[in-house]
């Protein structure tokens, strides 16, 4: 027999709500506190089956959600009570939209009877996030009559299933009496099993392609972005199969499972950012076609590059939309990674001069990074982290790589190896927003992960810290401090003083380990970056770790100036 709280019709229907959702596949829900969300709280906290994990910001709550589902690949849902309490989920909806994370957005509300007339803690929450959510609803007010108990369970699976397209809004309404109160309104009834047994999730499939494109010529590349596939090893095998079917090199982002399975491929490019900043290789190296699977690589360089080129693209997105800021798409293929190499058939499936092109200038260029790296003036490098982490962490480390600085050193610098590395970032919207909740997500209950981040980023969400008596599993957060923001040293507005160091590079006096100790996490400063290795394999198993290195974001940009400068001459 299903355990249904029939104290009042609030608690019957979250009774309700609640195992539906479980049986949909529901396993983690995250629950900021609020009143008129009791019974959603009440309802889920009570249930043996689902993991609900109270977070007190409903902003960092959103935020670790989102790291959660993109850990588990599976809807997390978020609760939380009336008014400006939902709006503070707005930047990982948006977030979640723009990289298809499946979230659950449950935000209670004041019945419509309270509405627009004065009651506190009440504002329109009807398609409160716009247009980001890919299903969006309001649920009826709870009833214990048999229909409607049927119709939200109907109702549920449908939303459940439209959330593993990206986020889902559910507003809900709720009358008083909001806790476990009997009021008389529910004769007291069993639910038989039965009323749960036809739940079947259906999630969007992706669209088979009936006929094959005829790809003609041997100038094509493949491009392996920012996605972090549920099944990695599935994802780099149908890679390496499709540079097979085809002689083409694969040009794989820092962010990319390929990296990290790279014995599987034989024609892979890791240095692409840095040979198209050479003139000679950018025109010699131009394609015809592309085959580009998910969201672009980060690289400033390859996407203006492949906008000047104006090879035709085939885009390989779950989305079936068009997002290509480059202008090149001939076509968005809603396919599986798996099912491409069905969508083509390469006429000229040989390794041509223009693979060897790209094969012979990836080679030295990977080469002087290895030398780069040994020599003594990068031991302070900041852009050295992301060279050592690939050679220093177990296998299989879960790593959440913040926006600005560490995913472009990520990306320019991260080797090719064979250590399964599961590697996240939010590319999708947001900047340095939720960066450290998101990496507390990625997480929760997963195996001994690691953030690397700047210190904006990590400020800027440091409430994050706060789930640490409710976290389960650890996080080290690799904290690179160089007082301020190191992007912006790279753009032209670094050149104009006033304004650029108060309002853009917005240097931090902080000292962290009051901070970090506040949350009861564990702090360490480290005086060098050649430090750092000591401390990272074995990683511990439980709590969250903050570990401080300084840089000088000055020095650091120059060298990277000079680096790619000196490489450039030598192409």
């Amino acid at each position: 027999m299903t355990n249904i709280n029939s104290a009042n019709t609030n608690t019957l229907w979250s009774s309700h709500l609640t195992e539906t959702l479980y049986r949909c596949g529901l396993r983690h829900v995250v629950i900021s506190p609020g009143s008129r969300s009791t019974p959603l709280t009440v309802a889920f906290s009570a249930h043996q089956g689902i993991d609900a994990i109270p977070v007190l910001d409903e902003r960092s709550a959103g935020f670790f959600a989102l790291g959660l589902a993109r850990q588990t690949h599976k809807p997390v849902a978020l609760v939380c009570t009336s008014g400006t309490a939902g709006a503070n989920y707005f930047p990982a909806v948006i977030e979640a939209s723009e990289a298809r994370v499946p979230l659950l957005v449950l935000t209670a509300d004041r019945p419509p009877e309270l509405r627009d007339c004065g009651a506190g803690q009440t504002i329109n929450q009807i398609r409160l996030y716009g247009g980001f959510p890919v299903f969006q609803e309001e649920m009826e007010i709870p009833s214990p009559e048999a229909q409607a108990l049927e119709s939200m369970k109907t109702g549920l699976v449908h939303a459940f299933s439209e959330a593993f397209n990206g986020p889902v809004h559910l507003n809900c309404p709720f009358r008083d009496p909001l806790p476990l109160i009997e009021d008389g309104s529910v004769c007291p009834v069993e639910i038989e099993e039965t009323f749960f047994d036809d739940i079947c999730v259906s999630p969007r499939l992706p669209k088979p392609q009936r006929k094959a494109i005829q790809v003609s010529t041997n100038r094509g590349i493949i491009i392996c972005g920012t996605d972090s596939p549920e099944n990695p090893l599935t994802y780099c095998e149908a890679v390496a199969q499709l540079s097979e079917a085809s002689g083409w090199p694969v040009l794989a982002d820092g962010l990319s499972s390929v990296r990290n399975f790279a014995s599987l491929q034989k024609r892979l490019i890791i240095t692409y950012d840095t040979l198209l900043r050479n003139a000679s290789l950018r025109e010699s190296l131009k394609p015809d076609q592309v085959i580009a699977l998910g969201p672009l690589p980060t690289s400033k360089e390859l996407r203006s590059w492949l906008t000047e080129a104006k090879g035709t693209m085939y885009h390989i997105h779950s989305t079936g939309k068009n997002l290509d800021p480059t202008g090149t798409v001939e076509r968005v293929l809603d396919v599986a990674v798996s099912e491409v190499l069905s969508c083509f058939k390469f006429l000229q499936p040989v390794d041509s001069a223009y693979s060897y092109e790209w094969l012979n200038s990836d080679s030295p260029v990977r080469k002087a990074f290895e030398e780069t790296f040994k020599q003594p003036a990068a031991q302070n490098f900041e852009g050295s982290v992301a060279r050592l982490l690939p050679e220093v962490l177990p296998n299989e480390t879960p790593i959440f790589v913040a926006s600005s600085m560490p995913v472009r050193d990520v990306e320019y610098f991260w080797p090719a190896n064979n250590k399964h590395f599961r590697v996240y970032a939010s590319r999708g919207a947001n900047g340095i927003d939720g960066t450290l909740s998101t990496a507390l997500g990625v997480a929760y209950g997963n195996k001994p992960s690691i953030l690397l981040t700047g210190d904006l980023a990590f400020l800027h969400d440091s409430n994050g810290l706060f789930i640490r008596p409710k976290f389960k599993g650890h996080l080290t957060v690799i904290l690179i401090n160089n007082e301020g923001g190191g992007i912006f040293n790279h753009l032209p507005i670094s050149q104009f003083e006033p304004p650029f160091e108060e309002f853009f590079a917005t240097p931090q006096n902080v000292d962290f380990k009051p901070l970090v100790k506040s949350a009861g996490c564990t702090y360490q400063k480290l005086s060098s970056i050649s430090e750092l290795a000591n401390h990272l394999n074995p990683l511990p198993q439980t709590g969250i770790r903050v570990i401080e290195i300084e840089s000088d974001r000055k020095k650091d940009s120059e060298f990277r100036r000079e680096l790619f400068n000196s490489i450039n001459a030598t192409l």
